[in-house]
């Protein structure tokens, strides 16, 4: 009787199931999108009868794509003694304000405070005919009054002024319109997402975090640090359409005559579409987590004969465990030379 393992065999090669799918590159990107109108002059020569003007539309793709986590603002530090140990509490202040219906991620949270970011800074412009698309339908109940830092900036978008229309629809200038208005969410975000670490337990404890710092030196102290995680974003604005409004319905431009077409390059002068601009700002976004960073002391804190008395300790682990190699060494001799006797202990050290 063969006492070989046969390999399992679930059916053979008919029963095996597709491949994985691969994995994709790591690139993650989300997007806003905003809309700025404008007032286009027009003559006979574009065979539009009885219009004087055009209304035009620009569509801007804001585009904030993942550069990777930083370290944010000190929550919390604390410093253990010696053998010291000690309790912390962590308190979410956004699961503690809102209820289980109106909350949401932190992503969906930026997009909910972009939108209410930009509606109120475009709402303080009179003139702006601009308005902001971001793409999220979730409207967040439980912002726990959060300021959003609003400050009025006047400012007009039908003006019939060559260098007007150019800033206005300037990709450059939308970009860093909007950069303000993703920095003051940003920052929103970050305060009605507080996390707050003591070392002390409220009366709520069911809705906090425990943890149990030790420090087992013997003789350093030992700072913990406790910080916030945030994901920086990259911005990057493109212009990826040109509309005018013909009736009830947008027309992309190039589907309309040339003499339009003509009118509106004139108008709109160095505004084309694919024109992108990155201003170099970066967006920081706040995390879930937490990260906890020990530094140890640059000072003993014990006393010199202690000092000496650990020194002295080391170096009797150090001398037991060259017995130990030395003595696994001898055996392995033995061992080569064919010696398969049982092993005799080592005699022990003579005495003085």
């Amino acid at each position: 009787m063969s006492n070989e393992i046969k390999p399992c065999d679930c059916g053979g090669p008919e029963c095996m199931g597709p491949e994985p799918v691969p994995w994709l590159s790591w690139k993650h990107c989300f997007h806003f999108y905003e809309l700025r109108q404008g007032v286009v002059p027009i003559g006979n020569e574009t065979g539009i009868a009885g219009r004087e003007r055009l209304i035009i539309r620009v569509k801007y793709d804001h585009e904030l794509c993942l550069l990777g986590r930083k370290q944010g603002p000190i929550v919390h530090s604390l410093t253990l003694l010696p053998k010291e140990e000690l309790r912390v509490y962590e308190y979410d202040r956004y699961r503690r304000s809102t209820s289980a219906t109106t909350r949401f991620s932190v992503r969906t949270s930026f997009f909910d405070m972009t939108q209410k970011v930009a509606d109120a800074y475009h709402s303080s412009k009179a003139d702006a005919g601009g308005s902001m698309s971001a793409s999220s339908s979730a409207h967040s109940e439980g912002g726990g009054g959060v300021n959003l830092g609003i400050i009025s900036i006047g400012g007009g978008s039908s003006s019939s002024s060559n260098s007007k229309t150019s800033a206005y629809f300037d990709v450059a200038n939308v970009s860093s319109s909007f950069s303000h208005v993703a920095h003051t969410s940003s920052l929103a975000v970050e305060s009605e997402r507080s996390i707050v670490v003591s070392t002390f337990e409220e009366s709520e404890s069911g809705q906090s975090t425990a943890r149990t710092l030790r420090n087992d030196n013997l003789c350093h102290a030992v700072t913990y640090y406790i910080r916030r995680v945030f994901e920086v974003y990259e911005l990057s604005t493109k212009i990826v359409g040109i509309e005018i409004r013909i009736g009830d319905e947008w027309i992309e431009v190039e589907a309309l005559p040339d003499a339009i077409k003509k009118a509106i390059r004139d108008y709109l002068k160095k505004i084309e579409i694919g024109s992108r601009h990155t201003p170099g700002v970066e967006i920081a976004l706040p995390t879930d987590g937490l990260l906890y960073e020990a530094e140890l002391a640059h000072c003993c804190s014990c006393d010199c004969e202690s000092q000496v008395q650990l020194e002295l300790e080391q170096e009797r682990l150090r001398i037991e465990n060259l017995n130990l190699s030395l003595e696994a060494e001898r055996r392995q001799k033995l061992l080569d030379a064919g010696k398969l006797d049982p092993f005799e202990p080592a005699p022990p050290p003579a005495g003085p």
